[in-house]
């Protein structure tokens, strides 16, 4: 019974450990403010898809860049909720001033494809599957951009009780 308790208590230790989130804001885009941490992948050499146009279907997605490089993937939640068009303003504005030429920019599942969020979020080819929490529907807001070989996806959501923004930056594309 006593290694059953000890067994137990030593899964909810490493159950808590696995529930923080850890990380830090990339260089090139500090966090919208009161935005927090909620996923979080440092960088590493990896390759993944990033839209540069209206996406359909996950599966195929017509307008699209197959970039290798080093990849950062982080997710925020702001609460309470904000309006997306604030929120893209901010790193609208932010890429800018980095240089940043922005590639695709859509709101709303019409123009942005009804494909979108099952791309960046369901399919393992933007953000790694789980990482984020992966909102998506007519409240998203979109925005890839590009400086030389660095690319920067930026997804936003307003959400009931919250707004989620999830980027991924690629530095040395190729």
């Amino acid at each position: 019974m006593r290694k059953l308790i000890l067994f137990v208590s030593a899964m909810m230790i490493s159950s808590a450990a696995i529930a923080e989130v850890p990380g830090d804001d990339h260089p090139l885009l500090p966090r919208y403010e009161g935005a927090e941490i909620t996923g979080y992948r440092a960088p590493s050499q990896d390759t993944v898809l990033i839209p540069t146009g209206r996406v359909g279907d996950a599966e195929a997605p017509r307008l699209s860049r197959q970039l290798d490089g080093v990849v950062t993937h982080i997710d925020y939640a702001v609460r309470p909720a904000l309006a997306t068009a604030q929120v893209g303003s901010y790193y609208a504005n932010l890429l800018r001033a980095a240089g940043f030429e922005t590639i695709f920019s859509c709101v709303g599942e019409a123009a942005c494809g009804g494909g979108m969020g099952a791309l960046i979020f369901n399919s393992g080819k933007v953000a790694p599957v789980g990482l984020a929490d992966g909102l998506f529907g007519d409240r998203m807001r979109v925005i890839v951009a590009r400086r030389d070989a660095d690319w920067v996806l930026i997804h936003i959501y307003e959400g009931p009780d919250r707004t989620t923004i999830y980027e991924t930056v690629v530095e040395n594309a190729a």
